[in-house]
């Protein structure tokens, strides 16, 4: 029997919680539609601003930082703007993306950032006339500055300044309302929470942050000279983090953005609080492009089937009472390394990152080995964790929880 992979996110129902995040894949209503025939659940659109210069596209404008690491871990590091498009031509890209995510049955979202208080109205208003079922607000951009007035980033990291947007838009349509949330905020939670009193309906959390490369040659900035925005799968235990962390003090709807690079992605930020899960990055930057949706929904729908779950809603939060305070963390137990000889090559790595003079490397029956002496070993896990054939095991009275590696 099929899991049910649908969910309900601020009272709108997507057919499963993948979601197309707003960016170059949602950049007008054909790469739009292209969304909706991946399969995912929704669209969120481009962030649509009047702003001139967030319209002007520069060149090159996306680059990749750690690129040995790529596909697995690298940043993405990119300068790209807005929906370059005015704002009558924006609405007809938007009303063609309705009409084909509508035939798809994939929710289409619309994204905005105003220039002026008048505009995000506005602009609001014509979202919802187009009958879109819902509204993201765009204040997590790390690229509009120096425009004299708040918008992206700076915008969101204003309590103040947020609550306000928000509670004019949130007045002047019916639709559900929802927030981007920067990374980049003195306090997330508290923009989370003032949003909330002022109408948000939920949360997308969280954006990138904004950041600075330089070329080595000349000190220059690379790209376009400025900073940029940088984010890629790294992200992914920061995007958790402040997923539980306003799960909790908000009890609102959250849908999860940045660093989802799998179909683990998705299944831990929902274990976290999240009811949709956003990606871009695995879309631009992965091998499959649209096709990446797929291999995510089929990750997802195995990993339930395999752990006996009917309904993907069951996971939702199920890490938030796990979360202990540091006060209150295990300090009695002790876990120690073990060596597994016949996974271990005697590469001779594993001293190296013993401070406690615990590792060795002995002979073997003419093979060099990796010995740990019990009685040295602290417990604390870094040969466990990068040993690179596995060959290390932590064992203790109790389970060890070091991750996936991944």
């Amino acid at each position: 029997m099929k899991p049910n992979l649908s969910v309900e996110y601020c009272g709108v129902k997507f057919k499963n919680p993948m979601v197309i995040a707003s960016a170059s894949p949602s950049k007008n209503g054909e790469y739009m539609r292209r969304c909706a025939e991946s399969g995912a659940g929704g669209v969120i659109a481009k962030t649509y601003s009047p702003e001139p210069l967030a319209q002007k596209y520069v060149s090159p404008r996306f680059t990749v930082l750690h690129k040995k690491g790529w596909p697995h871990n690298y940043s993405n590091y990119s300068c790209e703007f807005l929906a370059t498009y005015n704002t009558e031509e924006w609405m007809r890209e938007m009303a063609a993306a309705k009409k084909a995510c509508d035939e798809r049955d994939c929710t289409l979202v619309g994204s905005i950032s105003g220039n002026s208080k008048e505009s995000w109205i506005e602009l609001a208003k014509r979202m919802e006339d187009l009958g879109l079922p819902m509204l993201e607000l765009n204040f997590g951009c790390p690229h509009p500055k120096d425009l004299g007035y708040k918008s992206g980033q700076e915008l969101g990291n204003s309590p103040e300044a947020a609550a306000e947007v928000t509670r004019i838009v949130c007045e002047a349509v019916k639709i559900p309302v929802f927030v981007k949330l920067t990374s980049e905020a003195v306090s997330i939670v508290d923009v989370a929470q003032r949003c909330k009193g002022a109408g948000a309906a939920g949360f997308t959390v969280v954006n990138r942050f904004s950041a600075l490369d330089v070329d080595i040659e000349t000190g220059r900035p690379i790209l376009h000279g400025g900073f940029a925005g940088v984010g890629g799968p790294w992200m992914r235990p920061i995007t958790l983090k402040w997923i539980a962390k306003i799960a909790e003090a908000t009890g609102m709807p959250i849908s999860a953005t940045n660093g989802i690079f799998s179909w683990e992605d998705v299944i831990k930020c929902i274990m976290c609080g999240a009811t949709t899960v956003q990606t871009c990055t695995a879309i631009m930057y992965g091998p499959k492009q649209f096709g990446e949706v797929k291999t995510f929904l089929d990750g997802v729908e195995k990993y339930l089937v395999d752990h006996n779950i009917d309904d993907i809603n069951k996971l939702r939060g199920i890490t938030l009472p796990q979360i202990i305070t540091w006060d209150k963390v295990d300090r009695e137990h002790t876990a120690i390394s073990v060596v597994c000889q016949d996974k271990c090559i005697g590469c001779g790595l594993c001293p190296s990152w013993c401070f406690y003079d615990a590792i060795k490397i002995v002979d073997v029956n003419g093979k060099k080995k990796s010995c740990i002496d019990p009685d040295k070993c602290d417990g604390c896990g870094l040969c466990a964790a990068l040993c690179p054939k596995d060959a290390i095991e932590m064992k203790g009275e109790v389970p060890v929880y070091l991750g996936d590696f991944n």
